[in-house]
């Protein structure tokens, strides 16, 4: 990770910070399911539902905040979204009811989402093409702290503060951020367009008529699927069905959480050798595989511990396609006008497809082990039919595609 200044470690923080509120807003209140249940007289799958709430905010939003970052510049709409984050986040603390706690988390997402769309794109304005792809990893590297560390604070802030503790902390985040994005990052937007709604749809168009835009955003959005129904599911499997405690819960999710960093970590070191396009082959592949195995383990009733194991292989992957499909569906518009836009529609598609998937794996869900692992193959297999499909792209030998 050498030959960055001070000035583009600076930038690459608090990138890191902005692209950190999605899963410490997912991670940190995990652990808090049950209590909110009982705050509210609701059912965990009730509290489940503001999960998926604040992944449908996630990707509406986005469409929202990346033209208005093509038109206004990176800086002025991260600070308007950060705002919103931090007062949404308070909000959550006096819902008076589980419903209510959807829509807060929804415009929480709002808020919170600015900051993961303008990242990718302050990347491609700021960042040389050679090192796009290095930042993204370092991205996720930096960003998979946050599901490490996310359910052990919750479990600290239970004890303490009790679960209106855990938005109490989010909130403190939305304000650093602020404070940071306001007093270091520089303005990276040198091209804005003029914003106008039949604009917008054209440009959202365009870029889904660009065929590997469009395909590497809906191998992102199952990626992101599967492991949103992998988070949802993780105090199930974890507490209830494997009877561990939440400490137990906080040390399984961050062993995952640093498989997942080690597989961004060496995404940069195969990359050399290995274009892009076949690196995401071989992270379909082994996902699709080990998803096979997964449910053939919980149809048998294999051990919690087994499954978890199995679990952890399913996982690994997916730090191996973030950033790899981040890249190449971005980079072929580094240097446009469109990166803002480019982005946003990448962010939304991702989330989008997440949100389904988590509804999708809620309807089928039945009490069992079994229904998660059909659920998580659905997604394997899915994403095995589309990347060893007869879908040609343009030729790749590097790790930066040609539009």
């Amino acid at each position: 990770m050498k030959g960055f200044s001070l000035s583009q470690w600076s930038v690459i923080v608090i990138l890191a910070l902005l692209t950190a509120l999605e899963p410490l807003s997912i991670d940190l209140y995990l652990p808090g399911f049950i209590e909110i249940g009982n705050a509210f007289k609701a059912p965990v799958s009730d509290v489940q539902l503001s999960l998926s709430t604040f992944l449908a905010g996630f990707a509406i939003g986005q469409l929202l905040w990346g033209p208005l970052a093509d038109k206004f510049g990176r800086k002025k709409p991260l600070l308007v979204s950060l705002v919103i984050f931090a007062a949404a986040s308070i909000g959550c603390l006096y819902v008076p009811s589980i419903e209510w706690l959807w829509g807060m988390r929804f415009i929480q997402a709002i808020g919170g989402c600015a900051g993961v769309v303008i990242a990718r794109a302050v990347v491609t304005d700021y960042f040389d093409k050679n090192n796009t792809l290095k930042i993204f990893a370092i991205l996720a590297l930096i960003a998979g702290i946050a599901p490490i560390v996310a359910p052990s604070i919750g479990n600290t802030v239970l004890r303490l503060l009790q679960w209106e503790g855990l938005f109490e902390v989010l909130a403190v985040l939305g304000v650093l951020a602020f404070l940071l994005v306001l007093f270091f990052l520089p303005e990276t937007q040198t091209q804005k367009v003029a914003l106008r709604s039949e604009n917008i749809l054209k440009v959202y168009f365009s870029l889904l008529h660009n065929k590997r835009f469009a395909i590497y955003s809906l191998i992102a959005g199952i990626v992101n699927g599967a492991l949103m129904i992998y988070v949802a599911n993780g105090p199930f499997l974890i507490i209830e069905k494997g009877g561990f405690s939440s400490d137990a819960f906080s040390i399984i999710f961050s062993i995952n959480a640093l498989g997942l960093m080690a597989a961004s970590y060496l995404t940069t070191v195969v990359q050399k050798r290995m274009a892009t396009n076949n690196l995401v082959k071989c992270a379909i592949f082994m996902m699709a595989i080990v998803s096979i195995i997964l449910l053939t383990a919980m149809y048998i009733h294999a051990s919690m511990p087994v499954i978890l194991c199995i679990l952890f292989f399913y996982i690994f992957p997916i730090g191996v396609l973030f950033p790899t499909t981040t890249e190449l569906a971005l980079m072929p518009f580094a240097e446009t006008n469109k990166s803002g836009s480019a982005s946003a529609l990448f962010g939304s598609i991702q989330l989008g497809i997440a949100f389904i998937c988590t509804v999708v794996a809620s309807y089928i869900s039945d009490g069992t082990t079994v229904s998660v692992g059909i659920a998580l193959l659905f997604c394997g297999v899915l994403l095995f039919a589309i990347a060893f499909s007869k879908i040609r792209l343009a030729p790749i030998t590097s790790s930066h595609p040609t539009t």
